[in-house]
């Protein structure tokens, strides 16, 4: 029995002199330098020194540093100058070692140096790299906008006949799955610990951005969702088809939930799954639109505006990686990374489809007589009013009658 108090005495003296320890982190863990421009970056110890430290630097290329600084008892800080030679996206300035002044030469360094790291960029041009921070933010905004002309259409209309609700399901379950991954990765320190052992001297991936971003978009949806409840939908209901891989989507996520809480594998895996869903839905969640608007021959009740700022956000996303590879001669966010590149451009072939056609094929439909549809053209003698103003640029659709959605018939001439 003393045997084990006096070792959990010692156990705990220990772990104070640790938690003592003090860490060297940087006023800034990302520093972006041109070509032949030099930037200063400090380093601050956090807790208590007992004199000047000597800390020994290294870089993995394409930049200029000391090889050493002093860290200052005074004021705990110390700088160094990092000088741009050569164009790179991804460099490290990094500490390997220190120690007093005082000391001698093999002595322990008395600092926590495990985020003791800059990631460094080295660039062609400043002014392109604040445009490319300027292309981001605008792609934002029009990805964070693009879900409410659906909203204020539906609105407007009081019915959502003509939104297809394949579509709607796998939003939801899209932006419900990237929502938990990027609140766990950006809040929860237990994840971002296990990516730092996954990924060496690498930042979080999510930024609060993400984070607000996805909250929203998941708001969004689910507002759609509540106004299918209440106004006027026809027949529409989801598809077999919708169920069955909404099901499979489900079951892999909660199979994958399941297998985390009994540590088959780890918490990490678990929300990277759930991106692979939300990569997987993107994929699949634009067809179901597209192929109501053909049976319609109509995109009335589908907001053109909800695709001309999906169009847009995308096509800044890949002018931004392009933007990005230009300034540091690197392709790899191409090449490396071809899921995000993928991704945007399957977005951006749909927005071009449905652009297609709402201005193109079914540009002449108008709101002259409507005959109901149950999800496929048959035939029908429930007739629709006529004469309905247009609503946000499309026409308004008209009485539906009993069923999903609508298809035009032109009157028959008197």
């Amino acid at each position: 029995m003393a045997r084990s108090v006096a070792f959990a005495v010692f156990a705990l003296l220990l772990a104070g002199s640790v938690a003592q320890k003090a860490s060297l982190r940087p006023n800034d863990q990302q520093l972006t330098v041109e070509v032949g421009q030099t930037k200063h970056v400090s380093f601050h110890a956090e807790g208590d020194l007992e004199g000047d430290l000597v800390v020994f630097f290294s870089h993995t290329g394409n930049i200029d540093i000391p090889q050493n600084a002093t860290i200052f008892a005074s004021n705990k800080t110390g700088t160094i100058e990092v000088t741009g030679i050569t164009v790179t996206s991804l460099t490290y300035v990094k500490v390997t070692g220190c120690r007093y002044e005082t000391g001698s030469q093999d002595s322990e360094c008395p600092l926590n140096t495990e985020d003791s790291f800059v990631v460094v960029k080295v660039v062609h041009s400043n002014a392109l790299s604040i445009v490319i921070i300027v292309v981001g933010w605008t792609y934002f905004v029009a990805w964070s906008i693009s879900f409410y002309p659906q909203i204020y259409l539906n609105f407007k209309r009081t019915s959502v006949v003509g939104l297809n609700f394949d579509f709607l399901l796998l939003n939801i379950i899209g932006f419900t799955c990237y929502t938990v991954y990027n609140v766990l990765m950006y809040f929860d320190s237990y994840i971002q610990s296990l990516y730092h052992q996954e990924h060496a001297r690498s930042l979080n991936p999510v930024l609060l951005n993400d984070v607000v971003f996805a909250v929203h978009a998941l708001f969004a949806c689910i507002v759609t969702a509540v106004q299918c409840f209440l106004y006027e939908r026809g027949t529409q209901r989801i598809s077999w088809t919708c169920i069955g891989l909404s099901s499979v989507f489900g079951l892999f996520s909660v199979i994958s939930l399941l297998l985390s809480i009994i540590s088959v594998f780890s918490w990490l895996q678990f929300i990277n799954n759930l991106s692979y869903v939300k990569m997987a839905v993107t994929l699949c969640k634009y067809v179901p639109q597209a192929a109501l608007n053909y049976r319609r021959k109509s995109t009335i009740g589908w907001s053109i505006g909800n695709v001309l700022l999906d169009f847009t956000g995308g096509t800044l996303d890949i002018c931004q990686m392009v933007l990005q590879a230009l300034n540091t001669d690197d392709w790899t966010g191409f090449s490396g990374n071809p899921v995000k590149f993928g991704l945007g451009l399957v977005s951006i072939v749909f927005d071009v489809l449905f652009m297609i056609q709402h201005y193109c094929l079914y540009r002449h439909v108008n709101d002259a007589i409507y005959e109901g549809i149950n999800n496929s053209p048959t035939s029908s003698t429930t007739l629709s009013r006529g004469g309905n103003e247009a609503v946000n640029g499309e026409p308004e659709s008209a009485d539906y009658g009993a069923n999903a959605s609508t298809i035009p018939v032109r009157p028959t001439p008197p």
